[in-house]
């Protein structure tokens, strides 16, 4: 049974390489495009976490064999040659949990599809937005019924026998990245090719250009014509042999950790060649004061002293807000994040959640529609508490357990959230002696 907190001490100065598993963001599109693709494909570094097991699950039961291999982070998906034409247990809803990609994706491929299918979630997932994906997916053919709340899940998608009709989409700024990604999988499964305009811009752009560059390596056709206008071509699309990078976002909490507490730690196999945005999260600790160092292969981070408050936009890496929130607790000056108002739709209010955490922890917070000003406190929160007395909440957020990690001496309530992403997390924290045994 997994415990109800954790306890969390800061470490003392280390140098480290950590190994980080596979991104989840990589291997859930890769398991997706290698289901659709004609031939056997082979991931090697995938994450075996919550999220992933859902994917993995829905798309068996849409007809994929998939195969684990001994070394739990290797796969061989063996493809439908286009979409999905049966599903196992048709009476029985395609469950999606809390992830987000799973949801929006899957969406998509069950539209393209000649088959009808219920999609639903966990109560959290209810609740988060789904409306102009399946607004869009409407247009283009698919009957989709809400089974409950208008434009959310649980709702049933049922696919055109001839096909998505292509075409163009027009979006004003959706509220995920995760609409365009899903989009674009439904294109390519489409009879005509599809325009994507997007009237107002894209949050989080790197994970639709991930989206795009796996696309194109599974042999699809898929490209940014301007800034707000990307094509896709229905393009057959073939197996491959493909090597999944470390989750960049995992990464971020031990390069935050040596940044804060003078460590010195190196993530090998994530740099700057990475497809994932959250790579560059080194430059925010640059810009903070740490010392960084990346190639295209390993990126390095070491701490040499005190750290200064930013002002940074991180629309482009939303995820990356949390880790940056609990590293200006311990940073001279105040901290502006800006851009990342849709943290507000994800596993938690992210942005009500942390603000509400860090003032627990000492900190002057200020809430903004789109991020949070947060002045740190006189002293780092690890000298003013003990952690039997301090627990944060986690709000069965994973990137709330994993960034709050970071504060100093607290104790992380419902810590199995982190399963979702990073099953091993606090595994990895021990290994850094901040788990008192």
């Amino acid at each position: 049974m997994a415990p109800p907190s954790i306890t969390i001490r800061p470490p003392a100065p280390f140098t480290r390489t950590i190994t980080i598993p596979g991104s989840k963001s990589l291997t859930n599109r890769a398991l997706l495009l290698a289901a659709l693709a004609r031939g056997t494909t082979t991931l090697r570094g995938a994450l075996d976490s919550e999220d992933t097991v859902v994917m993995h699950r829905a798309l068996e039961r849409l007809g994929a064999v998939i195969h684990q291999g001994p070394a739990e982070d290797r796969r061989t998906i063996i493809g439908l040659g286009g979409a999905p034409r049966s599903l196992s247990d048709p009476l029985g809803p395609l469950h999606v949990g809390d992830a987000g990609t799973a949801a929006r994706f899957l969406s998509a491929v069950l539209a393209a599809s000649p088959l009808c299918a219920v999609l639903d979630g966990s109560p959290r997932m209810r609740e988060r937005p789904m409306r102009e994906l399946l607004i869009a997916l409407r247009r283009q053919g698919a009957e989709i019924k809400d089974l409950g709340a208008p434009g959310h899940l649980p709702a049933r998608i049922c696919g055109p026998a001839a096909g998505l009709v292509g075409g163009e989409h027009r979006l004003a700024r959706p509220p995920s990245s995760q609409f365009i990604s899903a989009l674009i999988f439904a294109a390519a499964l489409a009879r005509a090719p599809t325009r994507v305009v997007l009237e107002a811009g894209t949050p989080a752009r790197p994970y639709v250009d991930m989206t795009l560059a796996l696309l194109r390596r599974f042999g699809g056709s898929g490209a940014w014509l301007d800034p707000s206008v990307i094509h896709i071509e229905p393009t057959p699309l073939h197996a491959v042999d493909l090597d999944i990078e470390p989750d960049a976002s995992s990464a971020s909490y031990f390069l935050a950790l040596a940044a804060i507490y003078g460590g010195d730690v190196t993530i090998p196999q994530l740099g700057a060649a990475s497809l994932q945005g959250d790579a560059r999260f080194i430059d925010v600790l640059a810009a903070m004061g740490a010392e960084v160092e990346q190639t295209a292969t390993t990126t390095r981070a070491r701490g040499r002293g005190p750290l200064r408050g930013v002002d940074l936009d991180l629309s482009a890496m939303p995820d990356m807000a949390l880790t940056l929130a609990v590293t200006a607790l311990h940073a001279r000056g105040p901290t502006r994040i800006r851009g990342v108002g849709l943290l507000r739709h994800h596993e938690s209010d992210r942005l009500a959640a942390a603000a509400t955490e860090l003032r627990r922890l000492g900190a002057v917070v200020v809430e903004h529609d789109d991020g949070l000003t947060i002045e740190p406190p006189a002293r780092a929160p690890s000298a003013q508490h003990d952690a039997r007395e301090l627990e944060i909440h986690t709000y069965n957020d994973h990137r709330m357990a994993m960034a709050f990690s970071l504060a100093g001496q607290v104790s992380i309530r419902a810590p199995s959230c982190v399963d979702k992403t990073f099953p091993g997390y606090f595994d990895l924290l021990g290994q850094l002696d901040m788990v008192p045994r």
